[in-house]
């Protein structure tokens, strides 16, 4: 036992160590390219939530986007991760992005030695590469390198894969399901997939009566899952005393579990390879009789969620797919002469450099470098003390050194939600300070600077209720950012105007 985790250890340590030097290397080639050492890993805008948060958590603000009302709009896992980091480095916008970049690319390196070594004892060396390899295409390790979530989670759930399930580390595995929870809270999935598998092998076992089949069968679930009850319940708690439900904001805007639907328009062709392959996963694992559970996460945001649908929320299926890669890669190396597969590996290599170039070359364009642009400008020519609102405002207010409120309400309070659905934004605005107004995402006619005025929605996504506007004009400009090239591939540009008066 003692000599297999010395090889297991040797194959992970190995493997994370080369994920570290291609994350060195890709960093590099973003400040070469860029001129700007933080400009790979590239970051999402939800991110910087994540970093306002932290830094006003550590400085004794409590968790608040906006300095002005608490909120919950976050995962509690990675908040908690952070908070420390942003005390460690006293909030310093320069260093706390970076502190945050390098805990990312360390989490990912581990996930990716942890995810080769399970690869490797159950496929062999070249299916572990292929598998592994998925990691590093760019749309995926963009995901996991995002700042969000995301790469805290699919690490917890490489080490509850890599589990046996059994009496001797159900404790270990209810842990590990209970911080996965905590990582992203419709990780519960991954639960029921568990439950499930449970119950199935208890009660499939022959030789015993059921009665006695049912209560061993109970009697594993609680061995499992008291430590993840244990583990989540105070946040829950915590979300329901504080602010009247047990989910955060964010997933109280996004999700209407009262209304079952299929929603294919939140799944591109990319996330969608990934469903594929985790199926691929589940059948080769089975075929193999090795464990085949695997979370159904991932389902959630095709049923469930209704709007700002985004790729860090089939992070999940990423390692399950890796799974799947693998598998096939076995078969094709069980019927392919040796050269041709090793061929094959060289070129995936080949491919894979390409495109991780190309990625780097794109760095540049995009809504994050625009928002950070602006935050800048903020930072340097507004009054001190000045509030403003905005949405999608997390590089934005990460880089603008005062409170930005955040106007879509992901990272706001249940109140600033209810008043938006009552149609009653602009009151709100007023009564908090709020002096400026950020948007991006701006029609044709403020793009060319043709228009008097601008109407912009803002959304309610509470049932039965009505949306708010606000009206900018022309002539209360303050701010008009660099052109920039926004998800959809369109030219756009970010506004600042003075409100209230």
């Amino acid at each position: 036992m003692a000599m297999r985790n010395s090889r297991t250890d040797s194959v992970a340590l190995r493997v994370a160590l080369l994920f570290l030097g291609a994350c060195v290397l890709l960093r590099f080639a973003g400040w070469w390219t860029q001129g700007v050492a933080s400009a790979w890993p590239r970051f999402e805008d939800d991110a910087y939530y994540y970093l306002v948060i932290a830094r006003n958590a550590a400085s004794g603000h409590g968790f608040s986007a906006d300095g002005l009302s608490p909120t919950n709009g976050f995962q509690p896992l990675w908040m908690w991760l952070l908070v420390p980091v942003a005390w460690l480095t006293s909030g310093d916008t320069a260093w706390l992005l970076a502190a945050t970049q390098l805990v990312v690319v360390g989490v990912f390196a581990a996930s990716g030695g942890l995810l080769c070594d399970l690869l490797h004892r159950r496929f062999g060396f070249l299916p572990a590469l292929v598998g592994g390899a998925l990691f590093l295409v760019p749309r995926f390790s963009n995901v996991l390198l995002s700042g969000m979530e995301s790469g805290i989670a699919v690490l917890l759930l490489v080490l509850l894969v890599r589990e046996r399930v059994g009496p001797a580390r159900a404790t270990r595995t209810g842990v590990l399901l209970g911080l996965l929870m905590l990582a992203r809270l419709d990780s519960v999935f991954v639960g029921v997939t568990l439950a499930g598998y449970l119950a199935v092998e208890g009660m499939a076992r022959g030789g015993s009566p059921l009665g006695r089949r049912a209560l061993g069968t109970l009697r594993a679930g609680l061995a499992t899952f008291w430590p993840t009850v244990a583990l989540v319940t105070p946040y829950l708690a915590w979300n329901y005393f504080a602010f009247g439900h047990l989910v955060p904001i964010s997933g109280v805007l996004k999700t209407s579990h009262s209304e079952l639907g299929w929603m294919p328009e939140n799944l591109n062709p990319t996330y969608l390879s990934l469903l594929v392959l985790s199926a691929v996963a589940v059948a080769a694992l089975f075929r193999r009789g090795e464990d085949s559970r695997f979370g159904l996460q991932a389902l959630h945001a095709l049923v469930f969620m209704r709007w700002a649908v985004f790729s860090w929320h089939y992070a999940l299926f990423i390692p399950i797919g890796a799974i799947g890669s693998a598998a096939l890669a076995r078969e094709a190396e069980q019927r392919l002469p040796r050269s041709a597969t090793r061929l094959a590996v060289a070129a995936l290599a080949a491919l894979l450099v390409v495109t991780q170039a190309a990625s780097v070359r794109r760095l540049p364009l995009g809504f994050t470098g625009a928002a950070r642009e602006a935050g800048e400008w903020a930072a340097r020519s507004l009054p001190e003390g000045a509030v403003l609102g905005m949405k999608d405002s997390g590089a934005f207010s990460y880089f603008a050194g005062h409170r930005v409120m955040n106007l879509d309400g992901v990272v706001n309070s249940f109140e600033f939600s209810e008043t938006v659905c009552r149609g009653e934004l602009g009151e709100f605005l007023r009564a908090h300070g709020v002096e400026y107004v950020a948007q991006h995402a701006v029609p044709p006619d403020v793009r060319a600077g043709t228009y008097e005025r601008f109407t912009q929605i803002y959304s309610c996504h509470f049932p039965g209720g009505r949306d708010s506007t606000l009206v900018f004009r022309r002539d209360h400009e303050v701010y008009r950012g660099s052109p920039y090239t926004n998800y959809q591939g369109r030219r756009d540009e970010l506004v600042i105007w003075r409100v209230g008066g």
